[in-house]
Order: structure tokens, then C-alpha cells, then sequence
């Protein structure tokens, strides 16, 4: 009577087998596909590769006055500090109001520039092409960038949401340690954050010591001026091995990105002092980082956070969001 079941085992397993490489073989043909519409994609639509678009432009503006913007709210500041990007970013300016005309991002670059010349009012040297172009837009204020106290920064850490968010900023100011139990705290509330099929596919790695933080941040190329004050460093990664389909190639930055928001809310309201820190690096940095932090390789690293308690008072950027009606599109008539 056991005879078909001795027989039966081995068929499941021959059956199971064909199925799982049928399965590979079949994820394999898709990704490959899925990954070449991507890059097709990229070619088409890239800020990088089209920079005629106005959005592309404006990006570039963006992204220039936010550096000038980082430099006059650094906690070590140096007159003097941006000759560079201050001339890139009002070539960026002249070029995009040529094209397109006027734009609130732009004006707050032009803004920015403006304050950037007031606090270098006693430096000696002139800076005539500066002045010229402020001249000719004499109607745009200083870019104001606030300058708080800690109190005042976390005011709002137990508001309703909508105060709450807005009062959430990156802070390049660390002037203390943030203990191993609100760490963990404000992971566990960031755990709360939803996920596809609830998978969960976010991991954090912690770095709290002083030599491998410098050592990551070489790798990440983004904290001069303030990396070495932060306490610890917060490494976000996604588990691709929560990735069930080819289709899902976008769900660990997805998931692990919402992770991340999460995160950062959680340590806003724990009082914790934080800077997002982009991970758009090489794939050969990215290999270093996780030989560097011995992260698995089923792990891709979505972003880096820099934490630590804020001195008493400091500046943080003002960094204007774009309005609604540029974010927001209807679609149907419904109401």
C-alpha cells in the first residue's frame, strides 16, 4: 500500500523543480525587458540628456542654489566659500528666464544669490558681475535662511500633522550624541510604514563609530563642512529578496524610500537633529560601501541619514516647495 507514495515523493520533486526553473527562466526573460524599457525610458526623458526642457532647467537651478544655499547655513561658514557655483547658478538664471520667463523656484535662486552677496557686504573683494545681475532684478528680496534655537526647531514635534510636517527640516548642525534606545525607537516607529504585500523589505545599519562614518562618507561624497560632527549614520537598505517578480524592480527603492520618510518623522519627533544624504553613486562605490559595512549583497542601500542632538541655536535652509498646482494633476471630471 506505500509503494505510490514512495514513487509520488520523487514525482513532486521533479515537478517542483521544473516549475522553480520554469519560474527563473521566466523572471530572467522579464527583467531583461523590464530593465531595457527602463534604460529607454532614461534615454528619452533624462534631465541629464535634455536639458531644453523647462523642468530640466529648473532642476539645474535648483540643485545649483541649493548648494549655494548649504554654504550659508554650514556650521563652520568661510567668507568667500561658493565663487564657483555662485557663477554657475546665475548662468543657469540668465539662461532659464531667456527661454521661459519668470519662476518661483528661480526667483528664490536669485534670492539666494542676493542674501549670499549681503553676507559678503565687508569682503574685499568686488564681485562686479554679481552686482550687476542683482541690479537687474532688484525687485527679488534676500533669501532669508532662519536661524533657530533648538526649542523652536522641535516647537512643533507633537502638533498636529500638517505643523508637524512642516516643521520637519535636514539640519547640517550636530553638536551632540543621540542615544542607542531613541535609535531604536525611532526605528521601530518607522517600522509602521507601509509596504508592499506588507513585506517589509527595509534594514538600517547603524554606524556610530568615527573612522568608519568618515570612511562611508568619503564613499558618499556629500558632507564636507559638517559630516564629521554627526553622531551616527543611519544606513536605509531594501532586501531584494522580498522582490517576487521583475515587475516589482522599483519596489526596494519604493518601499525603502517610504521607510526613510517614515524614519525621518520618527526622529524629528524623538528630537534628533538629521540630514538625508543622496546615495547617486557609482556601482563601484556602491560596492565599497557594502564591503565597507559588510552589508549582504541581497541588500541594495536606498539612503544614508546623518544624525546627532543640534546645538542650542543654528541655521537650516529654507528650501521653498513648489506649489500645489505644479505638483498636482486631475484626471476625469469626478468630484
Amino acid at each position: 500500500m506505500t509503494a505510490p507514495n514512495i514513487v509520488a515523493t520523487p514525482l513532486r520533486k521533479v515537478k517542483r523543480a521544473v516549475a522553480a526553473a520554469i519560474l527563473m527562466a521566466r523572471t530572467r526573460r522579464e527583467a531583461r525587458a523590464a530593465f531595457r524599457y527602463d534604460m529607454a525610458q532614461f534615454m528619452e526623458n533624462a534631465g541629464a540628456l535634455h536639458l531644453d526642457r523647462k523642468a530640466a532647467a529648473r532642476a539645474e537651478i535648483v540643485m545649483g542654489y541649493h548648494v549655494v544655499e548649504k554654504g550659508l547655513t554650514m556650521p563652520r561658514r568661510r567668507l568667500g566659500f561658493g565663487k564657483g557655483a555662485v557663477v554657475h547658478l546665475m548662468n543657469l538664471v540668465d539662461s532659464f528666464e531667456r527661454r521661459f520667463g519668470e519662476d518661483g523656484q528661480v526667483a528664490h535662486a536669485v534670492g539666494v544669490l542676493r542674501a549670499y552677496r549681503e553676507l559678503h557686504r565687508e569682503w574685499p573683494e568686488p564681485m562686479p558681475r554679481l552686482d550687476a545681475f542683482l541690479a537687474a532684478r532688484s525687485d527679488v528680496p534676500a533669501a532669508v535662511e532662519p536661524h533657530v534655537s533648538r526649542s523652536d526647531f522641535f516647537a512643533a514635534k507633537d502638533a498636529p500633522f500638517p505643523e508637524f510636517a512642516a516643521s520637519r527640516h535636514v539640519c547640517r548642525h550636530f553638536a551632540g550624541p543621540v542615544p542607542r534606545e531613541t535609535v531604536e525607537r525611532a526605528v521601530e516607529i518607522a517600522a509602521t510604514a507601509p509596504s508592499a504585500c506588507n513585506r517589509q523589505h527595509a534594514r538600517v545599519h547603524v554606524v556610530d563609530d568615527p573612522a568608519l562614518r568618515d570612511r562611508l562618507f568619503a564613499v558618499q561624497g556629500g558632507t564636507r563642512g559638517f559630516g564629521a560632527d554627526a553622531d551616527k549614520v543611519l544606513v536605509v537598505t531594501a532586501d531584494l529578496s522580498c522582490v517576487r517578480w521583475a515587475w516589482e524592480r522599483h519596489d526596494c527603492y519604493v518601499n525603502g524610500g517610504i521607510f526613510v520618510m517614515n524614519l525621518c518623522y520618527a526622529l524629528h519627533s524623538l528630537g534628533v537633529a538629521h540630514c538625508i544624504l543622496h546615495w547617486s553613486v557609482s556601482p563601484d562605490a556602491d560596492r565599497e560601501a557594502h564591503r565597507l559595512l559588510d552589508i549582504p549583497p541581497n541588500e541594495a542601500i536606498v539612503q544614508v541619514i546623518a544624525c546627532g542632538t543640534p546645538p542650542e541655536e543654528f541655521d537650516v535652509a529654507r528650501s521653498p516647495r513648489l506649489a500645489v498646482g505644479d505638483i498636482l494633476t486631475w484626471h476625469g471630471g469626478g468630484r
